[in-house]
Protein backbone atom coordinates (compact mmCIF):
# COMPACT_ATOMS: atom_id res chain seq x y z
CA UNK A 1 0.00 0.00 0.00
CA UNK A 2 3.07 2.57 0.59
CA UNK A 3 4.51 1.75 -2.67
CA UNK A 4 0.73 2.71 -4.23
CA UNK A 5 0.89 5.92 -2.37
CA UNK A 6 4.48 6.77 -3.29
CA UNK A 7 3.61 6.16 -6.76
CA UNK A 8 0.48 9.11 -6.86
CA UNK A 9 3.29 11.03 -4.99
CA UNK A 10 6.14 10.79 -7.15
CA UNK A 11 3.32 11.68 -10.22
CA UNK A 12 2.02 15.10 -8.34
CA UNK A 13 5.62 15.94 -7.86
CA UNK A 14 6.15 15.16 -11.52
CA UNK A 15 3.52 16.44 -13.04
CA UNK A 16 4.10 19.64 -10.48
CA UNK A 17 7.63 20.07 -12.33
CA UNK A 18 5.86 19.62 -15.97
CA UNK A 19 3.69 22.78 -15.15
CA UNK A 20 6.67 25.21 -13.90
CA UNK A 21 8.33 23.91 -17.56
CA UNK A 22 5.00 24.68 -18.98
CA UNK A 23 4.54 28.19 -17.36
CA UNK A 24 8.52 28.79 -18.38
CA UNK A 25 7.77 28.57 -22.05
CA UNK A 26 4.64 30.06 -22.03
CA UNK A 27 6.44 33.43 -20.42
CA UNK A 28 9.47 32.83 -22.77
CA UNK A 29 12.05 32.19 -19.67
CA UNK A 30 12.92 28.66 -21.68
CA UNK A 31 13.17 27.75 -25.24
CA UNK A 32 10.96 26.00 -27.23
CA UNK A 33 13.99 23.05 -27.94
CA UNK A 34 14.83 22.95 -24.02
CA UNK A 35 11.00 22.46 -23.29
CA UNK A 36 10.47 19.79 -25.90
CA UNK A 37 14.02 17.67 -24.66
CA UNK A 38 12.62 18.22 -21.08
CA UNK A 39 9.43 16.35 -22.02
CA UNK A 40 10.58 13.82 -24.18
CA UNK A 41 13.58 13.16 -21.00
CA UNK A 42 10.55 13.77 -18.49
CA UNK A 43 8.29 11.46 -20.28
CA UNK A 44 10.18 8.60 -20.72
CA UNK A 45 11.81 8.89 -17.07
CA UNK A 46 8.17 9.09 -15.31
CA UNK A 47 7.38 5.89 -17.64
CA UNK A 48 9.97 3.90 -16.33
CA UNK A 49 9.92 4.59 -12.51
CA UNK A 50 6.46 4.07 -12.81
CA UNK A 51 6.45 0.63 -14.47
CA UNK A 52 9.78 -0.43 -11.71
CA UNK A 53 7.30 1.14 -8.75
CA UNK A 54 4.05 -0.99 -10.43
CA UNK A 55 6.49 -3.92 -10.67
CA UNK A 56 7.33 -3.56 -7.29
CA UNK A 57 4.36 -3.32 -5.81
CA UNK A 58 3.28 -5.99 -8.23
CA UNK A 59 5.85 -8.50 -7.06
CA UNK A 60 4.86 -7.70 -3.65
CA UNK A 61 1.07 -8.48 -3.51
CA UNK A 62 2.47 -12.10 -5.04
CA UNK A 63 5.04 -12.51 -2.40
CA UNK A 64 2.44 -11.77 0.03
CA UNK A 65 0.00 -14.21 -1.51
CA UNK A 66 2.62 -16.84 -2.14
CA UNK A 67 3.38 -16.75 1.52
CA UNK A 68 -0.25 -17.00 2.72
CA UNK A 69 -1.17 -19.76 0.30
CA UNK A 70 2.27 -21.09 1.78
CA UNK A 71 0.86 -20.91 5.40
CA UNK A 72 -2.27 -22.44 4.37
CA UNK A 73 -0.51 -25.42 2.50
CA UNK A 74 1.72 -25.98 5.83
CA UNK A 75 -1.28 -25.62 8.46
CA UNK A 76 -3.47 -28.17 5.73
CA UNK A 77 -0.10 -30.75 6.24
CA UNK A 78 -0.47 -30.38 9.67
CA UNK A 79 -4.12 -31.36 10.12
CA UNK A 80 -3.59 -33.96 7.82
CA UNK A 81 -1.11 -35.49 9.57
CA UNK A 82 -2.29 -35.33 13.00
CA UNK A 83 -5.83 -36.80 11.48
CA UNK A 84 -3.58 -39.65 9.97
CA UNK A 85 -1.54 -40.25 13.50
CA UNK A 86 -4.93 -40.31 15.29
CA UNK A 87 -6.88 -42.19 12.68
CA UNK A 88 -4.33 -44.43 12.18
CA UNK A 89 -4.78 -48.86 12.60
CA UNK A 90 -1.18 -48.95 14.31
CA UNK A 91 0.29 -47.72 17.47
CA UNK A 92 1.62 -44.90 17.10
CA UNK A 93 3.11 -42.27 20.08
CA UNK A 94 5.53 -39.16 18.81
CA UNK A 95 8.62 -37.88 21.49
CA UNK A 96 10.80 -34.84 21.53
CA UNK A 97 14.69 -34.84 21.37
CA UNK A 98 14.84 -35.52 25.34
CA UNK A 99 12.05 -38.35 24.77
CA UNK A 100 9.35 -37.05 26.44
CA UNK A 101 5.53 -38.33 24.67
CA UNK A 102 3.70 -35.70 23.46
CA UNK A 103 1.39 -37.40 21.39
CA UNK A 104 -0.44 -40.90 22.00
CA UNK A 105 -2.70 -42.55 19.28
CA UNK A 106 -5.47 -44.95 20.29
CA UNK A 107 -4.07 -47.93 18.81
CA UNK A 108 -1.04 -47.73 21.24
CA UNK A 109 -3.65 -46.77 24.03
CA UNK A 110 -5.48 -50.40 23.40
CA UNK A 111 -2.18 -52.15 22.95
CA UNK A 112 -0.39 -51.22 25.74
CA UNK A 113 -3.30 -50.84 28.21
CA UNK A 114 -1.60 -47.05 29.02
CA UNK A 115 -3.91 -44.30 28.57
CA UNK A 116 -3.05 -41.16 26.92
CA UNK A 117 -3.56 -38.75 29.67
CA UNK A 118 -1.24 -41.14 31.56
CA UNK A 119 1.86 -41.05 28.69
CA UNK A 120 1.71 -37.70 27.77
CA UNK A 121 4.74 -35.54 29.33
CA UNK A 122 6.62 -38.73 30.40
CA UNK A 123 9.87 -40.19 29.18
CA UNK A 124 9.47 -42.94 27.17
CA UNK A 125 12.12 -44.66 28.66
CA UNK A 126 9.72 -44.67 31.83
CA UNK A 127 7.21 -46.44 30.03
CA UNK A 128 8.97 -49.60 28.74
CA UNK A 129 10.36 -52.49 30.53
CA UNK A 130 13.85 -51.95 32.08
CA UNK A 131 15.55 -54.24 30.04
CA UNK A 132 14.39 -52.66 26.81
CA UNK A 133 15.76 -49.08 27.93
CA UNK A 134 18.95 -49.30 26.73
CA UNK A 135 18.08 -50.46 22.93
CA UNK A 136 15.21 -47.62 22.87
CA UNK A 137 18.17 -44.97 24.58
CA UNK A 138 20.40 -45.75 21.59
CA UNK A 139 17.83 -46.02 18.79
CA UNK A 140 16.29 -42.89 20.04
CA UNK A 141 19.91 -41.26 19.73
CA UNK A 142 20.15 -42.47 16.50
CA UNK A 143 17.34 -41.34 14.76
CA UNK A 144 17.80 -37.55 16.21
CA UNK A 145 20.77 -37.95 15.41
CA UNK A 146 20.20 -37.87 11.80
CA UNK A 147 21.38 -41.74 11.32
CA UNK A 148 17.84 -41.84 9.49
CA UNK A 149 14.95 -44.41 10.33
CA UNK A 150 15.77 -47.21 12.32
CA UNK A 151 13.63 -50.40 14.49
CA UNK A 152 14.19 -51.54 17.89
CA UNK A 153 11.97 -54.45 20.07
CA UNK A 154 10.89 -53.10 22.95
CA UNK A 155 8.68 -54.83 25.86
CA UNK A 156 6.29 -51.93 27.02
CA UNK A 157 5.21 -52.43 30.90
CA UNK A 158 1.70 -53.35 31.84
CA UNK A 159 -0.52 -50.73 33.77
CA UNK A 160 -2.01 -53.82 35.72
CA UNK A 161 -0.85 -56.23 37.30
CA UNK A 162 -3.19 -59.49 35.76
CA UNK A 163 -2.46 -57.66 32.49
CA UNK A 164 1.01 -58.96 30.71
CA UNK A 165 3.76 -56.90 29.54
CA UNK A 166 3.40 -55.73 25.44
CA UNK A 167 6.68 -56.66 23.39
CA UNK A 168 6.63 -54.51 20.42
CA UNK A 169 8.79 -53.71 17.57
CA UNK A 170 9.01 -49.47 16.47
CA UNK A 171 9.98 -48.48 13.74
CA UNK A 172 12.02 -44.63 14.34
CA UNK A 173 10.36 -42.72 11.36
CA UNK A 174 12.59 -38.94 11.22
CA UNK A 175 11.39 -35.81 11.70
CA UNK A 176 8.30 -34.92 9.98
CA UNK A 177 8.57 -31.11 8.36
CA UNK A 178 9.33 -28.75 11.37
CA UNK A 179 7.63 -29.68 14.17
CA UNK A 180 9.84 -30.74 17.00
CA UNK A 181 9.13 -34.27 17.33
CA UNK A 182 9.86 -37.91 15.57
CA UNK A 183 7.37 -40.22 15.08
CA UNK A 184 7.64 -43.93 16.51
Amino acid sequence: CRFKIAVVVFKEIVFFIYGIVYLLGVADLMSSLAEQVFYTYGDVMLKVSQASVLVIVRNWEDLAELQLAMVMQVETGKEDRRRLFHCANAPIFAITEEGVVVAWNEHIEKTSGLREEDALGKSILDLVDPGSREGLRLAIVSCWGGSGSGAVEITMRSQSPEQPPVQMLLALIEQLGSDPIKTI
